[in-house]
């Protein structure tokens, strides 16, 4: 092997690239190495509770060590990554804060090599730095960048709205409702299971409901707010404010905590965020197969 490549004979070595600052060398762990995985991981007891689930899920079968991916350099793990067996769930990679351009490359490439048509790769700040550049060099294309709000529902009280309209299959085939989704470029909208819609009302004829949004329950323990939108002739007059406050008075019935997500660009939105009492946690950057 020619001078400067480094090896882990312990591990299943299964390719190497160089690059003109350095080698990286990406592995399959083995069973017994799949601690390895969790290098870099700041939480120990995290990793504790982690460890065994992956272990028993490899076990199981429903993981393959194929799918689980380890970044070497000579100063250790740079980045690590597990393909997950539903091809509709994401690939969230970690990487060593200070990681080079090229290793993220090198890393996303291989994802990239492994993943089905439809797997979403995705950058979050917390695990990763948010390199477009370095990502794209892998071949992935560019989507979009979500900030991830949460709001803690015990802190403050939220108003609710008096006259808005809740409802759900029947108030979503209402032609008024119809004809606000479209105008606010959702027309092929549907209603998702356990949610509930509501609709303010205009003050005038001509506009029968001026905002939309739904309510309901999100991932475990969280409760989601979709804010579909204001009508355009009504933005600008705190109508977003008041129906993201109603939406959140609403979830303080049945959940402690909402999580929501927006476009890192909607700056809109993100003040309705901030008005009713959300922070945001972390910021998101979500990459396509071209």
């Amino acid at each position: 092997m020619p001078p400067g490549f480094l090896t882990f004979p312990a591990r299943p070595v299964i390719s190497l690239w160089s690059s003109p600052l350095d080698t990286y060398t990406l592995e399959h762990p083995e069973l017994g190495t799949l601690a390895d995985f969790f290098a870099l991981h700041p939480d120990p007891a995290d990793v504790a509770k982690r460890l065994p689930v992956l272990r028993g899920n490899v076990e199981a079968g429903k993981v393959r060590l194929e799918n689980v991916l380890i970044l070497r350099s000579g100063r250790g793990v740079e980045g690590t990554a597990l393909i997950p067996a539903a091809p509709r769930v994401p690939v969230f990679p970690r990487f060593r804060p200070d990681v080079s351009a090229d290793a993220l490359t090198v890393l996303a490439r291989a994802i990239r090599e492994r993943a089905e048509s439809e797997r979403v790769l995705l950058l979050q700040d917390d695990q990763a730095p948010l390199n477009r550049e370095a990502v794209e060099a892998a071949g992935w294309r560019y989507g979009s960048t979500e900030v991830m709000y949460e709001t803690d529902l015990r802190a403050r009280s939220y108003a609710p709205i008096p006259e808005a309209v809740e409802g759900g299959e029947e108030l979503w085939q209402h032609p008024d409702i119809a004809a606000l989704l479209t105008t606010l470029g959702r027309p092929d909208e549907e209603g998702r299971e356990d949610w509930t819609l509501v609709a303010l009302r205009g003050e005038a004829d001509e506009l029968p409901f001026v905002a939309l949004g739904a309510y309901g329950p999100s991932r475990p323990g969280y409760g989601g707010a979709d804010m579909i939108g204001v009508h355009p002739a009504m933005r600008g007059r705190g109508q977003g404010t008041r129906l993201h406050a109603h939406l959140l008075s609403r979830l303080t019935r049945d959940f402690a905590t909402h999580g929501g997500l927006t476009s890192a660009g909607n700056h809109a939105m993100r003040r309705i965020f901030e008005k009713n009492g959300s922070r945001p946690t972390v910021t998101q950057m979500y990459f396509r197969q071209p």
